[in-house]
């Protein structure tokens, strides 16, 4: 009987240490971005909510950050964001239910910094992943589409708004294929895992702005097709990508971006961004999709070069960030396109058939060696490595001929 007592009792405590986290509500997201960061600088999120850096470890890549909302600084249980302890914020709302008021609480932000420091001339540069949701007490912009969700089969395409397409280009052992495009163009292409987000941001002026959201909620198999479920479905209207093209860029500021091999630029290969500056600059940056891939300090008027890492198939945004003497910062951009490596692609094919060759024509040649005389399958052929074996002997062979005949005739 007093075993029935201790389960009862452990079974209470359970209840009681998960109901406070049960209990918190979350919305949509409608904010996801991996941002490259350095102490003081703000980042303006959605519904009126933004942070700033207040400092960072030089070693770690924990920052300190305040929190704020219309202007007004949002006050956090812990300011300090770490890699396996991020920064979270769940704000409590009074809500009538059944005439009653009841306090409900809404996960609203996370901020997690991966950990990573970089520094260029003494200033810290950490990346950090921001995930924020809906809160419902403040108004929300103008969205195209907003917490919809959809049925996608694969190898089908939605049509969504405003020229926005997505495509469910396969599915293969739990994850989806996604392909955002605007009128034709492909803006992101990315493998997601069920339960996952499938998102597209892009970097300028203060501000990430993430455009699409969508949540891979499950898939269901027939004999004749898949059907991928998304919930949390969101798309904001991108002034700067929906444009004909950027204003132009101010005299004396020019930003290029070119492949360093013929052929163009391939994903998996990296960019070279070529700025050029007329007058100096006491800080000058270059990102590429939020991502910090150069800094300067005390820049001279002239041309200077920064070298992306390997890109993926798609849009991206290159942004030249710089602060005057004055203080005052500028954001120039400039969109480029990444096609797809089809050459590596094919190469890519090639070798996984090979693989795949290699080890089932190995399996059955292990089965053979090992005396399997009931084996009644057709004799495959031999395995790339034997052949590979039998190329090195014949080609050694022939050398050591050689050799000997040449010592022979004029040794």
């Amino acid at each position: 009987m007093k075993y029935i007592h201790f389960v009862i009792l452990f079974i209470c405590l359970l209840v009681l240490c998960t109901s406070p986290v049960s209990g918190v509500r979350t919305e949509a997201m409608i904010h996801y971005s991996e941002p490259a960061v350095s102490v003081q600088d703000e980042i303006f999120l959605e519904q009126g909510y933004s942070f700033k850096v207040v400092d960072m470890n030089s070693k770690s890549g924990d920052i300190l950050i305040e929190l704020y909302l219309n202007g007004e600084e949002v006050e956090l249980d812990d300011n300090f964001a770490k890699e396996d302890d991020p920064v979270e914020y769940v704000r409590s709302v009074i809500e009538d239910e059944d005439d009653d008021e009841t306090e409900v609480e809404y996960f609203i932000l996370r901020i997690t910094p991966k950990g990573s420091v970089k520094e260029s001339d003494d200033v810290l540069y950490s990346t950090i992943y921001i995930e924020q949701y809906i809160d419902p007490v403040e108004e929300v912009d103008d969205y195209l589409i907003l917490d919809k969700s959809y049925t996608l089969k694969e190898d089908s395409e939605l049509e969504l708004s405003a020229l926005y397409t997505l495509e469910a280009t396969g599915v293969d052992d739990g994850e989806v294929s996604l392909q955002l495009s605007l009128n034709g163009k492909v803006l992101k292409e990315d493998e997601v895992e069920e339960g996952e987000y499938f998102y597209y941001t892009v970097y300028s002026d203060e501000q990430p702005r993430t455009i699409f959201l969508a949540n891979v909620k499950a898939f269901f198999e027939t004999d004749d097709s898949i059907t991928v479920f998304l919930k949390h479905v969101s798309l904001q209207q991108n002034s700067i990508s929906d444009a004909d093209g950027d204003e132009d860029l101010p005299d004396g500021i020019d930003i290029g971006v070119k492949s360093p091999v013929d052929g163009g630029l391939k994903a998996g290969r990296i960019a070279i961004i070529s700025y050029y500056l007329d007058e100096s600059f006491p800080e000058v940056r270059i990102m590429v999709d939020g991502d910090l891939v150069d800094s300067r300090k005390d820049v001279d008027p002239g041309m200077y070069k920064a070298v992306t890492d390997e890109l993926d198939a798609g849009v991206h945004k290159a942004t030249l960030m710089v602060i005057d003497d004055a203080e005052d910062t500028s954001y120039y951009s400039e969109e480029f396109s990444v096609s797809v490596n089809i050459k590596d692609n094919i190469t890519e094919s090639i070798i996984e058939i090979a693989s795949s060759a290699t080890e089932s024509l190995g399996k059955n040649n292990s089965s053979s060696i090992s005396g399997n005389s009931t084996d009644m399958s057709l004799p495959s052929l031999p395995s790339l490595s034997n052949v590979s074996s039998v190329l090195s002997l014949i080609v050694t062979t022939g050398v050591f001929v050689v050799f000997f005949i040449f010592f022979k005739k004029f040794g």
